[in-house]
């Protein structure tokens, strides 16, 4: 009897050195799923600061259920912003965000268009956005400039294909009318930082 009995005690003690290893491995699963979420949570969070301004990009408008642009930094704040980023006498006073001519339909590509003057010349300057699923568009410092310089040319315009700037023209084309299109890597509207101002010529 005492044999069966200490033969029950080995089993009831075994049966719950079983039980503490299952629950220790299921806890130490659990961890190690909650370790990975939580890593894959920090990778999302961190993709989604960049966009939202830590490496200088801006939200800049977001479309609506009818396809109507919604700008979330005031116009005004924009062309301010333009401006610095031309730094060069240039005056930014119309601010428009517009799909690109020829741009995938479910997709469109759009950009960020400042129309202006320099010294009585048309100026212009176009930055392609970066959108998210939905429908939020973004300025991001990687996105180039295309910049328009007129020259005896009341209105200049972009020139597009398959939803990228291309070239441009000149609305009227009469002799000593021109237009010029400069293209520039990245850029620093919301950066913060502005690009040095050109050197200024020695007087003699």
């Amino acid at each position: 009897m005492r044999a069966l009995s200490r033969l029950f005690g080995l089993l009831l003690l075994g049966l719950l050195g079983g039980l503490v290893l299952l629950s220790s491995c299921e806890t130490a699963r659990t961890s190690k799923a909650n370790d990975e979420a939580k890593q894959m949570q920090d990778l999302s969070n961190a993709a989604g600061a960049s966009l939202l301004g830590i490496a200088g990009s801006r939200q800049v408008m977001r479309l609506d259920h009818q396809g109507e642009v919604q700008y979330k930094i005031p116009q005004s704040a924009v062309a301010a912003a333009l401006i610095r980023q031309l730094h060069d006498g240039t005056v930014i006073d119309q601010v428009q965000v517009r799909a690109a001519p020829g741009s995938d339909a479910k997709q469109p590509v759009y950009y960020l268009i400042g129309l202006g003057h320099r010294n009585g010349g048309f100026r212009a300057i176009a930055i392609p956005l970066h959108g998210t699923d939905d429908s939020t568009y973004y300025l991001i410092p990687t996105a180039g400039r295309y910049i328009i310089t007129g020259v005896g040319c009341r209105t200049c315009y972009f020139d597009f294909e398959a939803g990228h700037i291309i070239g441009t023209t000149c609305e009227d084309n009469s002799g000593g009318s021109s237009c010029s299109l400069q293209v520039l890597n990245a850029n620093q509207v919301f950066t913060g930082s502005r690009p040095a101002a050109p050197p200024q010529k020695k007087r003699r």
